[in-house]
């Protein structure tokens, strides 16, 4: 086990490692280019020109775009992989999500239902498409819809796996991520009216559906972990920045037994598990710390999520993973700010170990400068004893 290892792990296990390790999300385009120096890729500007989107519109309606939208999704996955390389970090969110297909040039539909905005930031990098509806109205829709590709996902996501964890799994520890959690991948297909209409009227509707997912997410935890990967990372937005979205006994009722099993799976496969939850989920904190997870993020700050009071409440039991906030300090905040940051940040988390550095997002607009400046400043204040 390398150094790198060694100190993930030794923080996910709460121990204090020799320094607090430090993470990133490699989710953008437009910051894993600059990292490496790279152009957007062509892609993305030709769905930005007006001229070329209109030639794309009526390709894209006569061909199944899936192969395509997953070669370029694998080459984003070691894109990302080589840029989490080239920063140095100490272990990275890496993610290949091969669920989406184009309808046209500004609309994408997944695998799951959801129809999304293509989105080209302004240098013509492609960023996370936006969710905009969902295709689900109801029981006799999910029975219809056709979920031979949601089956096909384990190997896919493998393969894609295999590849990049034989290529560079010994240079930091990757936290994979295929698709999104049981939650939002029940909501969102539907729409949030519908699901609030079921939750009322069609419980059992929406246990089979949920229990469905439950049993694929299994699947692609036992392919991510076949595919070498030591982690990955579970990501389902419970909350808003005001509190959870739902009743927390509702959230239990639903999602707590298959989000248990997810963790368990992940665990007997020799993975650690991080959830990823927006929002402000500080009321959360100690359930998601029963379901048996490794780690929590993003623990986000905007959100009014209080690192010292999470560390209060469940660093005993959790690792806390984040907060560094991308709206200003990792996009145009001044060195001595981000410094500040992560002193701050590592003074509240890190005593008795048990956190990890990171940023509480990824956005196209965060300055690979700043993420240098915050390992600078991980490596002068995360020394161990602190």
């Amino acid at each position: 086990m390398n150094e790198k290892h060694r100190r993930v792990l030794d923080a996910l296990e709460r121990r204090e490692p020799d320094r607090v390790p430090v993470m990133d999300l490699m989710l953008e385009y437009a910051t894993c280019n600059s990292i490496l120096g790279k152009r957007p890729s062509s892609l993305g500007r030709w769905l930005a020109s007006q001229r070329v989107s209109g030639i794309l519109d009526r390709v894209f309606s006569h061909i199944d775009t899936g192969p395509a939208v997953d070669l370029e999704l694998e080459r984003f996955l070691f894109l990302g992989a080589e840029a989490a390389k080239r920063m140095g970090y100490d272990a990275a969110w890496l993610t290949y999500f091969p669920v989406l297909r184009y309808r046209d040039s500004k609309t994408m539909v997944d695998l799951f239902g959801r129809l999304s905005d293509v989105v080209v930031d302004g240098s013509g990098n492609l960023t996370n498409p936006v969710y905009r509806k969902g295709l689900i109205e109801g029981p006799e829709d999910w029975k219809a819809w056709d979920k031979r590709p949601l089956l096909r996902l384990p190997e896919k996501v493998n393969q894609a796996f295999s590849k990049v964890a034989k290529k560079y799994g010994g240079s930091y520890f990757i936290f994979g991520f295929c698709t999104y959690g049981l939650f939002e991948n029940t909501w969102q297909p539907m729409g949030f009216e519908r699901f609030a209409v079921a939750l009322r009227k069609d419980r059992g509707f929406l246990k089979r559906m949920i229990g469905f997912l439950a049993d694929l997410y299994c699947l692609l935890v036992e392919a991510m972990a076949d595919a070498g990967l030591p982690g990955l990372v579970y990501t389902d937005d419970l909350a808003y920045r005001t509190g959870p979205m739902l009743n927390p006994r509702h959230i239990e009722e639903l999602f707590g037994d298959h989000y248990r099993r997810i963790v368990e799976t992940a665990h007997r496969a020799g993975m650690k598990v991080i959830m990823h939850s927006c929002g402000n989920i500080t009321s959360l904190l100690p359930w998601i710390a029963d379901c048996g997870f490794d780690g929590v993020h993003p623990l986000e700050p905007t959100a009014g999520v209080s690192l010292s009071e999470a560390k209060a409440a469940v660093g005993d039991r959790i690792c806390l993973v984040g907060n560094l906030d991308v709206t200003h300090i990792l996009t145009d905040a001044s060195r001595e700010e981000v410094f500040e940051a992560v002193r701050q940040a590592i003074r509240e988390a890190g005593p008795g170990g048990g956190f990890i550095l990171a940023p509480d997002h990824s956005h196209p607009r965060v300055s690979v400068e700043r993420l240098r400046w915050m390992m600078e400043a991980a490596e002068e204040y995360g020394r161990y004893p602190l």
